[in-house]
């Protein structure tokens, strides 16, 4: 499959307009049609315009920005570390930040516009590695660099959030929570995030990270490093059907036009992530399959069909797992943009495929 690559630069979001938001070295670059048009910078550190030059460091240290989420066409929101900062695009201007917590991130923003019963709004669930199971918030934007706390999950519930997935079918939002027994689970959330109700858990096949609402229910891949990895359809009696099996956990994907893509990861167990075993270990899960970051293609409708792969670099896990990344936001085109990371070719590259070539 033909495809394009472009050094070193990571996919964050599209605008409404279609163009490409992506991070390179400190900069934000707008790409259209492929071609890089305008270029903003955003971090003036030396550890970013320098150190994160080397991909070895950009990775060790999580350099960059995490993620994004447009808030309109002039503006952007951007997690670098534990603070996330909004760009406006006008104005050229980077706010103040807002300080989430100490190790605390967003895996995913969520845009949740025209849900009924609920405002819309931009909103997150705190991602961190939390083995005592202490409290966990979900945030929602009220204003630049302000944060609400409109749900806590009460210690012992869960570790994380994953992500929460708005949904215009069955006008709700949905809560996917990892990562262990009854901590893996997947909640029901309405009435303005006034009611929650874990409905699903227990189960590996409920830790989920990448879900799509389509008519027939929620469209999503597991997450689960020590134990077989599906693409899965929850029905809205809460069946699920098994659509195939998927090489690997899945951390990443996104929607292009009328089809799904999912990436599978190579990771160890995740049971005993110490810093030190992440630094010496290249052994990975059970449930993960192979060495090679799997991309795969679809829909509920054709099924799925694993288009591209890249094998995992030699470095331990320490230095990030092998994944492959997506942009976030409505990419209406047929051509999909992804970065390989922690891969032996193209690590940290921007990669454009045509899928209907």
């Amino acid at each position: 499959m033909n495809h394009i690559v472009k050094n070193n630069i990571t996919p964050l979001c599209f605008l409404t307009s279609g163009d490409l938001i992506c991070y390179q070295y400190g900069k934000l670059i707008v790409i259209r049609d492929g071609e890089i048009v305008t270029r903003y910078e955003i971090i003036r550190s030396k550890k970013e315009r320098y150190i994160g030059r080397i991909n070895l460091f950009f990775r060790l240290f999580r350099l960059g920005v995490r993620v994004a989420e447009t808030i309109d066409d002039k503006r952007v929101l951007l997690n670098v570390g534990n603070h996330i900062y909004e760009y406006d695009f006008l104005k050229k201007k980077l706010s103040k930040g807002y300080y989430i917590g100490n190790g605390i991130r967003p895996l995913i923003f969520t845009n949740v516009k025209s849900i009924k019963g609920f405002d819309d709004c931009i909103c997150f669930g705190g991602y961190r590695d939390n083995i005592d199971k202490e409290p966990v918030h979900i945030y929602k934007r009220t204003e630049i660099d302000k944060w609400d706390i409109v749900h806590t999950f009460k210690s012992g519930e869960i570790n994380h959030v994953h992500n929460i997935v708005a949904d215009p079918y069955r006008d709700c939002l949905w809560a996917f929570t990892g990562d262990f027994d009854e901590a893996s689970a997947i909640w029901k959330i309405t009435n303005n995030f006034k009611k929650v109700e874990r409905v699903l858990c227990n189960n590996q096949k409920y830790r989920g990270c990448v879900i799509f609402p389509v008519n027939e229910g929620l469209l999503y891949a597991t997450d689960a490093p020590f134990s077989p990895n599906y693409i899965y359809l929850m029905k809205e009696d809460f069946s699920m059907e098994t659509i195939c099996q998927i090489n690997g956990s899945c951390i990443y994907g996104c929607q292009i036009g009328d089809k799904f893509a999912f990436s599978t990861t190579v990771e160890p167990d995740g049971r005993n992530n110490s810093i030190l075993n992440l630094l010496i270990s290249r052994k990975r899960g059970e449930g993960i399959k192979d060495m090679y970051s799997h991309l795969y293609v679809g829909s509920v409708i054709t099924g799925f069909k694993d288009i591209y792969k890249e094998k995992k670099d030699i470095w331990p896990y320490l230095f990030q797992f092998g994944v492959i990344r997506f942009p976030y936001g409505l990419n209406s085109t047929s051509k999909l943009y992804f970065q390989p990371v922690a891969t032996n070719k193209h690590d940290l590259d921007l990669m454009i495929i045509d899928i209907n070539v």
